[in-house]
């Protein structure tokens, strides 16, 4: 009767083990297909091919093609970050991380739980920018300019 109890335990414990780990072995999976874009934890995370001062100018113009209220945008040599919000007041996050000189790990997401069709829009919307060459006017700043909220909001 003890070895039947411990062997449904170890069975029980085993599925449990296996249950909680399926994301590990999708991750893994996804990975070892060489797959460009990863969405993990609701979030889209991809690398472009730009610095991150461009990638965050162009997440903003992005941002503005689909009609989002760009809350922030700020970018360094190092990183850059744009917040935005949608109609119903979800939040979409813009986040670039420098890899190199001229590549930034871009990681995108929408709402509390991530929406991997909205983040897959915004990231191409960020490419077809990228593409076209992106300059500070196109986004009313003078070059030069470190990119912040707007000069209006006088919380800033």
């Amino acid at each position: 009767m003890r070895s039947m109890i411990r062997t449904g335990t170890i069975v029980l414990i085993s599925m449990l083990a296996m249950a909680t780990q399926a994301g590990c072995l999708l991750l893994a999976a996804g990975a070892g297909t060489g797959a460009t874009v990863a969405y993990v934890r609701g979030d889209t995370e991809t690398v472009l091919q730009a610095n991150t001062k461009d990638v965050t100018r162009a997440a903003e113009l992005a941002a503005k093609d689909l009609d989002l209220t760009v809350v922030s945008a700020d970018a360094s040599s190092v990183d850059g970050k744009v917040v935005a919000r949608t109609a119903r007041d979800v939040k979409v996050v813009i986040v670039a991380r420098a890899e190199s000189e001229q590549a930034s790990r871009v990681t995108v997401r929408v709402g509390n739980f991530g929406d991997s069709a909205m983040q897959g829009t915004m990231l191409e919307k960020i490419r077809e920018h990228l593409k076209a060459g992106v300059t500070p006017d196109e986004i009313g700043e003078p070059a030069g300019k470190p990119m912040t909220a707007s000069a209006s909001d006088p919380q800033r």
